[in-house]
């Protein structure tokens, strides 16, 4: 236990390393990063990584462009959050709604997907590990934030 959390230390280590870099850059190696993570968390052998990234780089791609459209499409109706009338809160409301439905419904597509390459207890392993990695950057960046 006590070596998994150095490893994961350092990983981490060397993501705040990279913000000295550009936001590119930073986003390769937070990638890169996760892929590691991930791939320790899940034990994927290397017949098992081969099929699996592929789905999971095509299911990455399609909750990005999600959530991008949904960024810009709301960064211009939340603009003025003050002085929403009821009719665009309204829209604003049913938007956040049809974006977590959008979500769910690519996770569930692509549930079946990892299914196909991975167990379903490794699928489940995957959705926690990808939680995880999230939760142990967002700790580090505020423990950074901190100092």
């Amino acid at each position: 236990m006590k070596k998994y959390i150095i490893i994961i230390t350092c990983l981490l280590t060397t993501i705040f390393a990279s913000y000295a870099q550009g936001p590119e850059n930073r986003k390769e190696k937070i990638e890169a990063l996760k892929v590691a993570y991930i791939t320790k968390k899940l034990n994927l052998s290397p017949e098992e990584a081969q099929k699996f990234w592929p789905v999971y780089n095509k299911y990455q791609a399609e909750i990005e462009k999600l959530r991008k459209d949904f960024k810009g499409e709301m960064s211009e109706e939340l603009l003025n959050l003050e002085q929403l009338t009821t009719a665009e809160a309204d829209k604003a409301l049913n938007d956040m709604i049809a974006f977590k439905t959008n979500e769910v419904d690519i996770t569930k597509k692509y549930t079946t997907e990892f299914k196909k390459v991975l167990s379903s207890q490794k699928v489940v392993k995957f959705f926690v590990a990808e939680q995880s990695f999230k939760r142990e950057l967002l700790k580090m960046l505020r423990e950074k934030q901190r100092q």
